[in-house]
């Protein structure tokens, strides 16, 4: 049995799942600006890496301390663009602690967002 819909009966389809999604944000609620949603240690444990929500949704800064310290050694301002999901975040860092790498999965996989920060100047 094949159907056919008017492009009346479509529009109004569209009109009604717009509706029930709502246009005012995401279908989920972001986090808490402050709210820290990725930590990992450095592999030599003397770094540690975070990222934070802002105060903008899709916003965060991504920071790495000193463990010992506590003193914040480099921060940058990164963003994903607000999806159909939460972001799911990662970290990961490089070999010799000098790189981390922010991942953001914000649309089921595809095209996830990835920022790297260094913990030194390159030629250090």
């Amino acid at each position: 049995m094949i159907m056919h819909f008017s492009s009346q009966f479509s529009t109004f389809i569209f009109a009604a799942a717009i509706a029930l999604v709502g246009c005012s944000g995401p279908p989920w609620e972001p986090p808490l600006p402050g709210s820290v949603l990725a930590e990992r240690s450095s592999p030599d444990k003397s770094l540690l890496a975070r990222l934070i929500a802002a105060e903008a949704q899709g916003t965060y800064t991504l920071e790495v301390r000193d463990v010992r310290k506590g003193d914040v050694l480099a921060e940058r301002t990164i963003a994903a663009p607000v999806g159909y999901h939460a972001h799911i975040a990662s970290l990961t860092w490089s070999e010799d602690s000098r790189i981390v790498t922010a991942t953001i999965n914000h649309d089921f996989g595809e095209d996830n967002r990835v920022f790297d920060l260094r913990t030194e100047p390159p030629d250090a």
